[in-house]
């Protein structure tokens, strides 16, 4: 199942987040590298991120996903 993993720009870091797991990323250089730094910590391969939404203006969100599922734990999606 696809993994969708959102980055915030937050003072300034971009945070990577997954619903339902309370583990998160970040990197001051960019929302890409945060999310790819939040997928090595799921045990997934970052080359596979794929950009799939920027809404720069609500909140700075950038959307990514992964088509695979984290190795050895099942997270929400929505």
């Amino acid at each position: 199942m696809p993994v969708e993993i959102r980055t915030r720009f937050t003072t300034g870091t971009y945070v990577a987040t997954v619903r339902g797991d309370k583990r998160t990323a970040s990197n001051t250089i960019s929302a890409r590298q945060a999310a790819e730094a939040m997928a090595r910590k799921l045990g997934l391969n970052p080359a596979m991120l794929r950009e799939t939404q920027r809404d720069l203006l609500r909140g700075g969100v950038e959307l990514f996903v992964h088509p695979e599922t984290p190795t050895g734990k099942e997270v929400a999606h929505g």
